[in-house]
């Protein structure tokens, strides 16, 4: 099934072309001419933010345009059929308390960056730790992302000093999960989690950002109220 967020039309990027920027096993990263960062997956139920799933195939293409709502891919292959993700974050049914999974982070990632990890989210200095932990996103952004996105629907602090310090902190993926994230924008993962309670397929996404993700959640309703 290809999936692609209601973002990319949303920001309105008709004719703006989108060149490879990174690329993993599964996934390949493309940058905006705004250098805003479009991803695309080739897991199933893992569109981004702002990104699309699609069959691996797909990974063999260097550039992307839009135009007239069709994604044309390397300037011949043009793809119009295509399931429309809605990334935005309105509600909320369901999380988990914190200590359900403090413990399961404890188990998977080194003490020492457990141990600094809790400390400082129990002192709620989250810029400190921006760039910090293992992954492609670095696992506190991930824990962060999560906190972000339950405050854009709270508002319990301005976090424009967070993304100011993360333009410098942290890589570009990152640094443009964090800002949308602060938007409201979630991959379908996290979505998939806070409304319909499955878990399963977050904790499938990296080897700790979904976790990262659950906790940061978790952490704004039980510490930040």
């Amino acid at each position: 099934m290809i999936e692609v967020s209601k973002l990319l039309f949303d920001k309105r990027l008709e004719n703006s072309k989108l060149k490879e920027f990174f690329k993993t096993k599964h996934s390949k990263y493309f940058e905006f001419d705004n250098s805003d960062i479009f991803t695309l997956t080739t897991y199933e139920n893992r569109v981004g933010a702002l990104g699309m799933t699609a069959p691996p195939n797909f990974l063999k293409f260097s550039t992307i345009k839009l135009e007239n709502n069709n994604l044309i891919f390397d300037n011949n292959y043009i793809l119009n059929n295509y399931i429309i993700y809605d990334p935005k974050i309105t509600q909320i049914f369901y999380f988990e308390p914190l200590n359900k999974n403090i413990e399961l982070l404890k188990e998977k990632i080194d003490n020492r960056i457990f141990k600094k990890i809790i400390t400082t989210l129990n002192e709620k200095k989250y810029d400190d730790l921006i760039g910090f932990g293992p992954g492609l996103t670095p696992l506190f952004d991930d824990i962060l992302s999560g906190i972000l996105l339950i405050n854009s629907i709270k508002r319990k602090f301005d976090d424009s000093y967070i993304l100011e310090k993360a333009k410098y902190k942290t890589n570009k993926l990152s640094y443009f999960q964090l800002s949308h994230s602060s938007k409201g924008y979630a991959p379908k993962p996290v979505k998939e989690y806070l409304e319909k309670g499955n878990k399963a397929n977050l904790l499938n996404m990296g080897d700790t950002s979904g976790l990262g993700w659950i906790i940061g959640i978790s952490f704004f309703f039980d510490l930040e109220g």
